[in-house]
């Protein structure tokens, strides 16, 4: 990789105005520069811009070395880290292909120019509890739209798990990647209902339940119910379903989840097909006795 002239850096503040010593800005620079990347990510082509969040998140430094694919564009590789404040300990989330609204406010910007190898940005992060139309459209959901990352305990475990979102801005939201926080680092959740959260996912963390809601356009909707509790039994007799979007459910993938600590207890379907409405329910104790539905 390419070593970078602290001289070529323009420091922006996003949101809010603040002053930073050129040396403190070297120290959690120097800290990015440090960290290794996966070989996917490598190569001197790509452009090194820089952003750090003005506020601890959580009781972290939330810092990121980010990677346009070119001077034009607003996606590109980038490396997150977040160093506690309290202890030291460093997580750092990868991926080959981010943005969020924070970085789209730099490159959707109507006065943009183009990225500038070690461009250095600031930005004021934005509180999950910030309203967006999708807490309107889903009872306050506890995601928020805006927010790029977020703690939250989405496993019912006591412990919080770090979301963090695609930005997919699509017909329910973005679709979140939910981490848990161990030793070694950043571990993926990937069973259900976490592999798929979005915003339009209802939570309820009293009962410990959530609800996956899925569209297939405007008149064709599944919701699936999971509570928390050990997953015992594979589902094979898959019910014939009215919408496309409990169709389009992995029933293939549930079934290899056996013991993942959330288990599906109903779905139901809603919408209209062939100018006739439906509304349809299908509780799973009865599909695994054999029962009628």
């Amino acid at each position: 990789m390419k070593k970078l002239s602290y001289k070529t850096f323009a420091v922006v503040s996003i949101a809010l105005t603040m002053s930073c010593s050129s040396e403190m800005t070297h120290q959690w620079v120097d800290r990015l520069n440090a960290i290794s990347l996966p070989a996917e990510m490598q190569g001197d082509s790509l452009i090194d811009v820089y952003f750090k969040y003005n506020q601890s998140i959580n009781g972290y430094e939330v810092s990121a070395r980010w990677m346009p694919f070119n001077k034009n564009v607003e996606v590109g590789p980038v490396l997150i880290n977040f160093r506690n404040l309290e202890t030291g300990k460093e997580y750092n989330y990868f991926s080959p292909k981010y943005h969020s609204h924070d970085t789209d406010k730099i490159s959707l910007a109507k006065n943009f120019k183009g990225h500038n190898d070690g461009d250095i940005y600031y930005f004021d992060y934005t509180s999950p509890d910030t309203i967006d139309q999708f807490k309107e459209l889903n009872n306050n959901s506890p995601i928020g739209y805006y927010t790029p990352f977020q703690f939250m305990d989405v496993d019912f475990d006591g412990e919080d798990e770090l979301l963090i979102s695609d930005n997919y801005q699509g017909q329910a939201g973005n679709t979140y990647e939910v981490y848990k926080l161990v030793d070694d680092g950043l571990q993926k959740i990937d069973y259900m209902p976490l592999s798929q959260l979005t915003n339009m996912d209802r939570i309820d963390m009293e009962k410990k339940t959530i609800t996956i809601v899925r569209f297939s356009g405007a008149d064709d909707t599944a919701e699936f119910y999971f509570s928390h509790k050990v997953r015992k039994d594979k589902i094979t007799k898959i019910p014939k379903f009215y919408s496309n979007s409990a169709k389009d459910f992995d029933f293939e993938q549930y079934n290899k989840e056996i013991k993942a600590p959330f288990a599906l207890d109903s779905i139901k379907e809603y919408g209209v097909k062939e100018a006739q409405e439906y509304n349809k329910k299908y509780i799973l104790s009865s599909i695994l006795s054999g029962d009628s539905i």
